[in-house]
């Protein structure tokens, strides 16, 4: 049983949580992550914060970006992304990638006429980025001391903001690199917004903590909150900057169903037909798409 009273605030409102939630626990390396809700915004967030050794261990270079970040439809996706922001910005922006992984959205960048630079984690990845697309790419150590002095015209986040222990905080001290007039381009998971793939993986997940209630996965705990949509969109009223959305997309991409067996391969195809489409005011999909100019 959960001691709710011991518990972290909710990163992203800073209130109780009330009870546990899909998908419920992982133990990695000795440590048991709990998944908890939030009793102000229905947010879904781990407890404990993984400690400085355990992140280490979850974004190396080997152990992750080596396993999950080199695909080709990785980078179709990516040239997808940067057409979009060519709508916004002009040929030859600084556009600094935090997160940029091995590099893949920087070479897009560079082929495209963009400035780029990067920020990521783990030092092994941020040297093979910047030695791969010849770009400077610094660790989060580096971006963050105060000897760091450059801005840049955008900024971009893919797939970041849900890795982050304290993301209002840390998108507070990204914008301060930011110029006033500055595109904020954002885009990631919302995992728990209406879906397809969410309701069967849910209802999996219910069943099995049900059969099951001590059973627990050995998968690392990367994403370490989950939202709908709605309060992905509210998270941003909260950072101290002035931000202006100018574009806002939900969509679905099957992930993790998609390339998966005959049922699980079926629920995502459907889940990618209605991706984006609302009904009574709510729009379904498991991904979003966000550029905010900073004021």
């Amino acid at each position: 049983m959960i001691n709710l009273s011991r518990t972290r605030n909710c990163p992203l409102c800073d209130c109780r949580a009330t009870s546990d939630a899909f998908p419920y626990a992982n133990e990695f390396h000795g440590i048991l992550f709990n998944y908890l809700k939030c009793g102000n915004c229905s947010s879904v967030f781990v407890d404990p914060i993984p400690n400085s050794q355990t992140f280490a261990r979850m974004y190396s270079k080997d152990t992750y970006h080596d396993c999950y970040y080199n695909d080709e439809n990785e980078s179709k996706s990516y040239a997808k992304s940067v057409n979009l922001l060519k709508k916004y910005v002009c040929d030859g922006s600084k556009v600094l990638d935090y997160g940029c992984g091995l590099g893949d959205f920087l070479k897009v960048l560079n082929s495209q006429g963009f400035d780029p630079y990067g920020v990521e984690y783990d030092k092994d990845a941020a040297k093979f980025a910047s030695d791969t697309v010849a770009c400077d790419v610094w660790t989060v150590e580096k971006f963050t001391s105060p000897s760091f002095k450059q801005n840049f015209d955008v900024v971009h986040l893919g797939d970041v903001l849900e890795h982050l222990p304290e993301p209002i905080d840390t998108l507070n001290k990204i914008l301060e690199k930011l110029k006033i007039e500055g595109i904020l381009f954002v885009e990631g998971p919302v995992e728990n917004n209406p879906s397809l793939v969410y309701l069967a993986s849910t209802i999996f997940g219910w069943i099995k903590h049900i059969l099951k209630p001590g059973v627990t996965s050995s998968n690392p705990p990367h994403h370490l909150f989950r939202v709908d949509a709605k309060q992905q969109l509210a998270f941003f009223n909260q950072v101290n900057s002035s931000l202006e959305l100018n574009y806002w997309r939900v969509y679905e991409s099957g992930w993790p169903y998609i390339g998966g067996g005959i049922v699980k391969g079926a629920i995502a195809k459907i889940a990618i037909f209605f991706g984006g489409k609302s009904f009574f005011g709510i729009t379904f999909g498991n991904r979003f798409q966000a550029v905010f100019i900073k004021k």
